[in-house]
Order: structure tokens, then C-alpha cells, then sequence
């Protein structure tokens, strides 16, 4: 059985860049063949799959051929294929039997806080995997029921496979001990809800004895950094384990995530963990953290406060629900997936 991978997005730094590095670092590496493109960064792609056939096109000419005009398929650069797995960007006609992921629906469910060319882009490639996909991986169920009812996919075609923590963010954290201070991860969008996290923490910090600082990893949406509240911008893998590993509590207050990645992080760190009770964080968090209505700032600031005063008893508990999610796993059930195709 011939495997054909993209791997192109595995080079940008995102949560979908380490789930294709490492399903396709637990597949059986004799029945993959890894094709990628890039116009500026094919040598770290090669870097990362040195036997991958690398070419040097760009991604707005990959989505013309493939998402828009439909052509040029990729056995034409890879030779024979069996099953093609498809990255989330560009989907090729092909002979071989079609596979695809699904990380979450953002560009339909926040097309406003979604730039205009990327939704584009995800709605041109969406037409060819409703109309063509055999089997399409979903990373939660949540993004399973929003496939189906914003596309009206049946069952048979959609198979729930979780991710797990990428080995980039396994590093051992380089710190002395655990400091004092409230640590979460957001972005420009509104759905990330960092706004109402900031008022939360500022309104009632005092009420709920809450830590004196409030760390964001990520960029900043507005003048809100001062002594209280601190945006880091871009971090590197580990710096990112460092600020984890070493907070009081992690709270992830988004109202939207395919999947919610940077929980099974907390726990691998042993950090309590605070989340809103939306979407995908539940399936991913399971009994091991404490939940908030997202919408509500003395509700964020309370699950705060109850997730540090309960560390013990939630790391633990993290530790058992981490327990449910591993690469090996992820891989083993979607390599039945090729196999049942």
C-alpha cells in the first residue's frame, strides 16, 4: 500500500504543523510517500522529511490547480498512489482513494475574524472533499457534528481520531520552581476571548486571591500589557514549556476550538487547568479540569481560583486523562482507515 502525505503545512509553527509531523513520524515508514511544497522554505521541509519529494511551487499556485481548477494530480510528481491523505489547504483530483483532515471550522463559524484569502481558500477546498473525500478525519467529536451539520456529511465517511502532545512541547522545562501567576495562550481574534479574561482577572483578583500576574502567550490586540498583564509575542518551544510549567494555573477561555491542544500540554506539565466549557474542551479535558461559562468574567475568575486551590487533585487527574490521547493511537487508527478504504 502506497501512502501519499502532504506534509507542506508541516513548517509553520501551528498545531496542524505538528500533527502531520508526527502521524507521519508513527506511520509505518515504508508505505509513505511524502510530497510537499514550498516556494521559500523547502529545505526545512526536506530538513524534516529527507525523503520527501520537495517541489518549489507556491501555495496560491497549488490552490489554483487543485482547489480552483481541479487538475494536475499528484501522482503525476509522486507516481502511483493507493490512498492519498490531503493536508487542510489544498485538495487534488486524484485516482488513488481520498483522505483528509478536519482540525475545526473556523472560517465558517468566524468568517469575520478569518482573513478573507484563507477563507477562500478552505471553502474552494471543501467543495472537492464533500464531493469526493471517501473518509474524512475529524480531530474531535464537536468538529465531527459541526461537519455534518454545516455539510450534511454522512457518518459512514466521518472517523473521530484524536491528536496528542507533539514531542516539541515534551521539552523538560528549564526552571527552578513554580511561580506565581496565571498563564494562558490567545491570538488577535475576538473567539480566543482574551479580552474578557484581562477584565476578569482585573475585576476580580482580589475577590478570589487570584495570582498577581497574568501572562498571555501570544500577540497583542490592544494597550492592555502593564504590570498586571504581560503578552509575550512569539515564543519559541521552549520558552512556551517554561511559561507553562511554571504558572499556578492555565486557563483557556476561547469560546471555539477544533480541539484544544494546549490543555493535554498543561497536564503533561502538571498545571491545574481552568477552560471554558465550550466546544471541543470538554471531550479533550474529560473530569480533569474546571470549567466556566466563557461568557461570564466572575465565572473565569472563580474556576481560577478553584483550579489552583485544587492542584493536587487536577494534576493527577490529568495525568489520567492524558493517559487517553497518544501519537501512537492516533496513527494505529489511521492507518485503518487507509486499510478499510
Amino acid at each position: 500500500m502506497k501512502i501519499g502525505i502532504d506534509v507542506t503545512q508541516a513548517v509553520y509553527g501551528t498545531g496542524i504543523s505538528g500533527y502531520v509531523v508526527e502521524l507521519v513520524r508513527h506511520l509505518p515508514q515504508s508505505e509513505l510517500v511524502l510530497f510537499g511544497t514550498s516556494l521559500r522554505r523547502g529545505g526545512e521541509l526536506q530538513s524534516l522529511f529527507p525523503s520527501a519529494k520537495i517541489f518549489p511551487f507556491p501555495p496560491t499556485l497549488m490552490h489554483y490547480l487543485w482547489n480552483v481548477a481541479h487538475q494536475v494530480p499528484p501522482e503525476w510528481l509522486v507516481g502511483k498512489l493507493d490512498i492519498w491523505h490531503s493536508s487542510d489547504w489544498a485538495q487534488p483530483p486524484t485516482g488513488a482513494k481520498k483522505v483528509t483532515t478536519v482540525h475545526d471550522l473556523t472560517p465558517w463559524l468566524y468568517p469575520v475574524e478569518t482573513d478573507p484569502q484563507i477563507v477562500a481558500v478552505h471553502q474552494a477546498r471543501m467543495r472537492w472533499v464533500v464531493k469526493e473525500c471517501d473518509q474524512i478525519i475529524c480531530v474531535s467529536q464537536n468538529t465531527a457534528s459541526d461537519l455534518k451539520r454545516l455539510f450534511g456529511i454522512s457518518n459512514d465517511r466521518i472517523k473521530v481520531i484524536y491528536e496528542a502532545v507533539p514531542e516539541a512541547h515534551k521539552l523538560t522545562p528549564q526552571i527552578t520552581k513554580q511561580a506565581n501567576y496565571v498563564v494562558t495562550i490567545g491570538a488577535r481574534q475576538p473567539r480566543k476571548n482574551i479580552s474578557r479574561l484581562i477584565e476578569a482577572f482585573r475585576k476580580y483578583k482580589s475577590k478570589y486571591n487570584l495570582p498577581p500576574k497574568l501572562i498571555v502567550i501570544g500577540e497583542s490586540s490592544h494597550s492592555a500589557a502593564d504590570a498586571e498583564i504581560s503578552f509575550t509575542g512569539f515564543v519559541s518551544d521552549q520558552q512556551l514549556v517554561d511559561l507553562l510549567a511554571g504558572a499556578s494555573v492555565f486557563v483557556y477561555p476561547s469560546l471555539y476550538e477544533g480541539f484544544g491542544l494546549p490543555i493535554l500540554e498543561a497536564f503533561y506539565h502538571n498545571v491545574p487547568v481552568a477552560c471554558s466549557n465550550t466546544s471541543a474542551f470538554p471531550e479533550v479535558a474529560g473530569d480533569a479540569a474546571v470549567y466556566f461559562d466563557p461568557l461570564s468574567e466572575e465565572g473565569i475568575a472563580k474556576a481560577m481560583a478553584e483550579a489552583i486551590a485544587n492542584r493536587a487533585k487536577l494534576v493527577t487527574a490529568g495525568k489520567t486523562q492524558l493517559d487517553k490521547f497518544s501519537w501512537e493511537k492516533t496513527a494505529r487508527m489511521t492507518l485503518k482507515i487507509y486499510e478499510s478504504v
